[in-house]
């Protein structure tokens, strides 16, 4: 009778412990608290709708980042590559635009991280994932912070993704007033933002470039749209809040797989054979969209 009351008391207090807690990467946390990912509604919605849409490989991407992980190459996020000037060394200014899937942007972070290698994530401010206009105003949709963050936390560099032609056109915002309040949004995160890049948009495709918006990249003060006028080039880069945007950094070679195609005849070889064939010296900015990868 002993025995078996001994064995009952440690059943009773595995059970316990199960019951009370649960371990994660911040520690244990109560079994009946909140799921560990508050994004998951959120995540479900967004790769049902557009994890269909790649058209490369994650091992397309391991021969990628096997390529970059060559000691001629230095791979940095563009802040610190548009700073960083080396003749002995390749150096890469790696980018990400995060169109629609921001989910395929940690997936690649991760992998990234497993490599040693650092890029710099551009989020879409008027993107489905990030979140809507409400009578109240912007609404972030939940689980977007703890989302960026987990991608921060890889050790990427975070930037926005510059679509104030449609925060001004489609939802009739102050670009500046909802660029404020975005750079505020992550301050609260405690994320830097150094840079943008422009969002080829389709307002921005029937107008002009997004990075247009800021006074030093415009060659007119005003674009027509549906029979109205609106105002660009009223501020500046700095203005606005960034030190950099994506396209007016200095490097001499771009690469860049926009709309699911690589800027090179042959595709995604030819990137890796021009990688092959750069020499020290050589200043390259590779643009991928995560959107597009994972097939």
């Amino acid at each position: 009778m002993k025995k078996l009351t001994n064995i009952t008391g440690v059943i009773l207090l595995i059970v316990a412990f199960t019951r009370c807690e649960k371990s994660n990467d911040h520690g244990p946390i109560p079994i009946n608290s909140p799921t560990e990912t508050p994004y998951e509604d959120l995540e479900k919605r967004i790769r049902t709708t557009y994890d269909s849409r790649a058209v490369f490989t994650w091992d397309q991407y391991l021969t990628l980042l096997h390529e970059l992980s060559d000691k001629k190459f230095l791979v940095l996020p563009l802040n610190e590559m548009r700073k960083t000037f080396n003749n002995s060394k390749v150096v890469i200014g790696f980018r990400h635009d995060v169109d629609f899937n921001p989910f395929k942007a940690l997936e690649m972070a991760k992998i990234e991280k497993d490599f040693g290698i650092r890029a710099t994530y551009f989020i879409l401010p008027t993107s489905d994932y990030y979140g809507f206009i409400s009578r109240k105003g912007f609404v972030r949709n939940t689980g977007i912070d703890s989302l960026i963050r987990k991608i921060y936390e890889t050790g990427a560099e975070i930037g926005i993704h510059n679509d104030l032609l449609t925060v001004m056109i489609d939802d009739g915002e102050d670009p500046f007033i909802f660029n404020q309040k975005d750079l505020a949004f992550y301050n609260s995160l405690n994320i830097p933002i150094y840079g943008s890049s422009s969002h080829g948009s389709p307002i921005a495709k029937k107008t002009v470039p997004n990075f247009q918006i800021f006074s030093e990249f415009a060659k007119q003060d005003t674009i027509h749209f549906h029979g109205s006028v609106y105002p660009i080039g009223r501020r500046s880069l700095q203005e606005y809040g960034y030190e950099y945007e994506a396209y007016f950094i200095n490097f001499n070679k771009y690469y860049s797989d926009a709309d699911g195609k690589w800027n090179d005849p042959h595709g995604f070889s030819g990137i890796i054979e021009k990688l092959k064939e750069s020499k020290p010296g050589d200043r390259i900015e590779i643009l991928t969209h995560p959107d597009w990868w994972g097939k």
